[in-house]
Order: C-alpha cells, then structure tokens, then sequence
C-alpha cells in the first residue's frame, strides 16, 4: 500500500503535543500564540486519518457556551480545513455542516453549559475538542470524559487560564491525567504572531499593566471581570494591606463561616484591634462534616470571642433532629451568632466598607484574597449585561464567609476612622 506524506506547519511547540499515542492533549497561554487555530487545523488531520482507515464516527468540538454555531469553533475548522487542499478534497463544509466525503466523519458542535446531559447519548465520539475550556465545571469533566470511550478516542483541551482554583487547572495542569501532552504556548511561541497583534500586545503593555500578563502571558487574571470588590482590593494592595499579619495574643479572634451543603465550607479569622481589622487566617474545604472543622478551629490555637454564622445554621439535621447550631455546641463551639439575614447588596456595600479597614495575611489568606478577587457579577451570555446577582462559583464561598463577617460582628460600627496606613510586614 502506497503511503503518502503531508506536511502541516504547527508552532514548534506545539508540534511535540500531537506525536504518538495519548489520551489527552492540550495547550494553555495568553493570546496570539496560535493554539487554537492550530488544534483546529489537527482536528481535520485526526479525522482525516481515522475516515482513510475506514473507522466511523464523530469529532464533537465543546465549549462551555455556544448559542450558535457562531459562537463555536465551526469557522475556524472550515478555514483551516479550506487552506489545505487535500484536507479540503476530503471534507464537504457546507454552511452549517463538516462532514467526510466518504460518510465516515461527521463534526458536531454542542455548548456544555446548557446540553450536558444529551452529550451521554452522543454516539462514538471519536475525538472530543474543548476550545476556551477555563470556566468548565468539574460535573462538566465529570459527565463529558465517560462518554469518550472509543477505542484510542481523545480529548483534547484549549484554554486561556484565569484562575488556580478552576477545574481546567486542577485537572489538566496542577495534575495532569495519565498519558497526557500538554504544553503552555503564548504569543512569542507563534512564528506567525501577526504584526497587527504586536502592535496591540505592545499597546496593552504601556496603557493596561493589570490585565496585561493575563491577555498574552496566559498568567492567572488578578482582577475577575465584573468583581465586585476590585477598587478596594486594589487600594489594599497599593497600601500594603496585603502582607504578614500576626495574631495578636492579647486580643480575641472572630471566625465568621460559610456552610457548605454539599459544596465546600469557608472560614475567616479576623480581629478587631482598635480602628483596624486584622485577617490572620482563612481556611476552606469539603466532604467532611462539622467534626472537621470543629477540630480545626482547636488546631489553630486562637482564642475565640465570637462565631459568626449564616441563618442556615439553624437547619435540623433529617438524621439527628438536630440543628447545626446545636450540633456545633456539642462539639464545643459557644459564643455562635448569627448574622443578619440581609439583601446581598447590602451586604456586599458593607464588604467594602470593612475592606479599607482590613489587614489581611497574604500567606494564610491566600485563596481567600483570591475569592475577594473573583467575587463578580454573572454574565448573561443572551442580553450580553452584568446580571444584579453575583456568579455562584469557587469563589462564592469564601466571599460570602467574608459578608457575613462584615454584617454579623457584634461590635461593627461605622464611625471608625481610616485604618493608619502602615505595613505590618516583619511584625511578630
């Protein structure tokens, strides 16, 4: 049998990701840096290769919206399938289709966030590509990757990263799956990085330094998009608010909680020294119950003055009959009080209040800084408008422990002055 070779240019870096056998490939950076016009052009190559051999079945392209095909990958595999002539003799695109000449390879479209379900019925995908793939859920991975069951089928997975706690991340970066290629390509990795891209890269590295290492550096996104706290948590990285902060021994501490239901559980620890509010302490996690973090809150060692907690604490237990409040004061958690059941606007305007009070530890604090960040105002992906009420995601936790903190401490007023601004950096 004859066998003919073809040559397609890729990003040398990229090149290694699409040798040999895997079951997951992908590429994650910032703009410009070609990955997905060229993870494109590979799934024409795959089908191709699979439709000559005589082997049947779907190329499924995935992202977490799609109302149209205007809004999926559909154009940018036409394109890629059309600029290659052998690739173009084998596929028939019409206007609203890509499909093999000879039947064997059909492309379908589909966006997760509204037809996750039907994709368990989708039949012998033989290659699943997830373009734009950072705001894909765990329970998204978890009911797409059973249904790629072909023999030799792949996944394959294309994102720009905006935060270390997305499922994206943790699954294919932090911890890649077994027999996985994947590599980090941003623009200076693209031989063919236009020069009207350049001109905008060099533009947004003079005029917009927040967003900048985000856009083409593919680093984690500082600032979310439509956060609600951004102006003040700018001013408390300007005002080095964000350091070391000690506990103070001689002051009591208030944890204030978020109570996970079956999602996870998120707990501050602040004191409240005179006109300032330290944040010594943040911790969060889930699938256990109160006994864990009763625990927790012993290991710390601080000595407690108050527990804030959210009206639901009050829900009886089916099992036990028991409340949550009640359940935590037999694990010897006393002093609980329960915040003031307001609008979450309200809550969120006292927020920022209390945040130009605060000093907050940016070790032990870290992924609640990082909640604080992210906390943002949903996205309505069909009127294009910020909805009134926030996006319920991994940072949700941890912002509203953070509310209830600020409307629930008993002696909260609002006739403190500005906190002094000095740096609690090297105090012990």
């Amino acid at each position: 049998m004859k066998h003919e070779i073809a040559e397609i240019e890729l990003p040398k870096k990229l090149a290694p990701v699409f040798e040999g056998k895997a079951r997951v490939r992908g590429s994650y950076g910032g703009r410009g840096s070609g990955k997905t016009r060229s993870f494109a052009l590979m799934t024409a190559v795959k089908g191709f290769q699979l439709g000559k051999q005589g082997t049947r079945g779907q190329i499924l392209c995935a992202r977490e919206f799609m109302n149209s095909l205007g809004e999926s990958s559909f154009e940018e595999i036409k394109i890629a399938i059309q600029s290659i002539p052998w690739l173009n003799d084998y596929y028939d695109c019409g206007d609203k289709y890509i499909r093999s000449k000879d039947g064997n390879i059909t492309y379908t479209f589909a966006g997760l966030r509204r037809s996750l379900e039907s994709i368990k019925s989708k039949a012998r995908i033989l290659l699943c590509w997830v373009d734009e793939a950072e705001a894909l859920s765990g329970r998204a991975y978890d009911v797409l990757i059973p249904t790629i069951r072909e023999v030799d089928s792949e996944l394959w997975v294309t994102w720009n990263p905006s935060s270390k706690y997305s499922a994206t991340h943790e699954r294919f970066r932090l911890d890649p799956p077994t027999n996985s290629k994947i590599v980090e390509l941003n623009y200076r990795d693209n031989p063919w990085f236009p020069e009207v891209l350049e001109m905008t890269r060099l533009d947004d590295k003079a005029k917009r330094n927040d967003t900048y290492g985000h856009i083409w550096d593919g680093d984690f996104l500082i600032f979310s998009e439509g956060s609600y706290f951004q102006s003040e948590m700018r001013r408390m990285k300007d005002e080095d608010r964000i350091c070391k902060v000690p506990y103070d021994r001689a002051k009591g501490v208030i944890s204030s909680w978020d109570l996970g239901i079956g999602d996870s559980t998120a707990i501050w620890f602040a004191q409240f020294i005179g006109a300032e509010v330290h944040v010594i302490d943040y911790y969060e996690t889930s699938g256990v119950g109160l006994e864990h973090y009763a625990k927790v809150l012993q290991d710390k060692g601080y000595v407690y003055d108050q527990h804030i907690f959210p009206h639901d604490v009050r829900v009886r237990e089916l099992g036990t009959g028991k409340s949550r409040i009640e359940t935590l004061e037999d694990l010897g958690i006393r002093d609980i009080d329960i915040a003031p059941d307001l609008l979450v606007d309200d809550g969120i305007q006292q927020v920022r209040t209390l945040l130009d009070k605060c000093w907050i530890d940016e070790e032990k604090c870290e992924k609640g800084i990082d909640c604080l960040l992210n906390y943002s105002r949903d996205w309505d992906d069909n009127m294009k408008v910020w909805r009134k009420r926030p996006q319920h995601n991994w940072a949700s936790h941890g912002a509203d422990a953070f509310r209830y903190l600020a409307v629930g401490y008993s002696e909260h007023t609002f006739n403190w002055d500005k906190p002094l601004r000095r740096n609690l950096k090297g105090v012990v």
